[in-house]
């Protein structure tokens, strides 16, 4: 499943749902709840997989995980009294404006966290043939890893003609036009232009990768709420 809130952007994100004011106090009410989000889930059967937080320009939450019977972890998940007080909590903070769609798996990498990169989360509407146009990022993805991008994840909506995928680079974000010249100058690139005919659109933004496993949880310095050793 991938889960993506949606929402009007505001000087304070939220994530699950977007702040209902641009004030800091929604957000951090939001995030203090995250390391709770995430148990709920798992108390229910849920594997998580990754999260990223986007807040460049429209806060955004995409949110990666699986379950072997997703509706029933839903309902479980929506009757759930820690569940139900959780929402009642950060009503007043967020709206409850999430998306979740199934998705197909195409890519998954955990590489170790490394200081000093940058996430880059891409969507695609996709035109004409999925196939056609997997066999052609495929290569891309070699290309990118051979200039120092690592790939993240990928995941194909064919419902929606939406794919999604994640890299990150050494650097900024504001290096990000820089670090790509050589890649796209790259003969191997070059050939494979084609991949544009199968974009109706995209968009690409920088995003932060959220903690997800119990170890990361607990250390991360970022997270309202952690406890740091």
């Amino acid at each position: 499943l991938i889960v993506v809130p949606t929402g009007t952007t505001t000087p304070s994100p939220d994530t699950d749902s977007m702040a209902r004011s641009p004030s800091v106090s929604a957000w951090s009410a939001w995030m203090s709840t995250w390391p709770q989000q995430v148990a709920l889930r798992q108390r229910h059967g849920f594997t998580h997989l990754q999260a990223y937080l986007q807040e460049h320009a429209e806060p955004k939450l995409t949110w990666l995980y699986s379950h072997d019977d997703p509706d029933a972890g839903e309902a479980a998940l929506a009757a759930d009294p820690d569940s139900i007080a959780l929402r009642e909590q950060l009503a007043p903070h967020v709206f409850g404006n999430l998306v979740v769609r199934r998705v197909r798996l195409e890519l998954l990498e955990n590489p170790p966290d490394e200081r000093g990169r940058t996430v880059c989360l891409r969507r695609y509407s996709i035109v004409g043939d999925w196939r056609g146009f997997l066999a052609i990022w495929r290569q891309i993805v070699e290309v990118r890893e051979r200039h120092g991008f690592r790939c993240l994840f990928a995941v194909a909506d064919e419902p929606k003609e939406l794919f999604t995928w994640a890299l990150d680079f050494a650097g900024t974000w504001d290096d990000f036009a820089a670090v790509q010249r050589a890649y796209y100058r790259d003969p191997a690139r070059v050939e494979l232009r084609g991949v544009f005919d199968f974009m109706a659109d995209y968009s690409l933004d920088p995003a932060r990768r959220l903690p997800i496993s119990r170890a990361e949880l607990t250390t991360d310095p970022e997270t309202p709420g952690s406890a740091t050793e």
